[in-house]
């Protein structure tokens, strides 16, 4: 089902990636070049990076190889990891497996042109497929224990949208607001979802 429903989005995806195509080049104004470059000046790497120490430890680590389809769209792909410990109930547990992306501009930053002054406008989404230990709470206990039984696969989809800020040169700073429209009793996210990342 999990493998089905990941194909579904990945051809999806590809099937954005022909429509944004043929839309943009009919936006284009008659003096506006389409964007020109090498296959390696199209690909650009980020993710996010999540750090909490002290009660609770949470480190996430989640890079991204993209390509840029056009001067709007672009998608990619990435592993994921993620470990949490809860020192207080003796509690630790790990997360990891892979992820596509993928990223509209809506209004393009005003270093590409736009008006936006604060930087580009981007509709964001993600499907996430991921190995999680399945987690149980014990609330008959104070405090309230943990127990796990065996790992499960499930898949994320977050949607949502976000705002990239240029830095320098091609170095860039996101923040996105998404949602988990799946809503897995596993998932390791609650809503709304709170991301930073980094491109370049």
């Amino acid at each position: 089902m999990i493998q089905k429903r990941f194909l579904s989005i990945f051809a999806l995806v590809f099937c954005f990636i022909s429509v944004t195509a043929q839309v943009e080049e009919r936006i284009q104004k008659p003096t506006e070049e389409k964007e020109k470059g090498s296959f390696g000046q199209r690909i650009f790497v980020g993710g996010d990076i999540g750090l909490s120490f002290g009660t609770i430890t949470y480190i996430k680590l989640a890079p991204e190889v993209n390509y840029r389809f056009t001067q709007r769209f672009s998608a990619g792909l990435g592993p994921i990891y993620i470990y949490e410990k809860y020192k207080d109930l003796h509690f630790e547990t790990s997360t990891y497996g892979g992820k596509v992306v993928a990223s509209f501009t809506v209004f393009k930053g005003p270093e590409e042109g736009g008006a936006i002054g604060l930087g580009a406008v981007t509709l964001h989404a993600e499907n996430e497929v991921i190995n999680v230990e399945r987690v149980y709470i014990d609330r008959g206990t104070i405090p309230y224990s943990f127990y796990t039984e065996n790992r499960i696969w499930i898949d994320n989809l977050l949607l949502g949208a976000g705002l990239i800020q240029p830095i320098a040169g091609r170095f860039k700073a996101a923040i996105y607001i998404l949602w988990d429209v799946t809503q897995s009793d596993f998932s390791p996210y609650s809503n709304p979802i709170f991301k930073f990342g980094f491109y370049y």
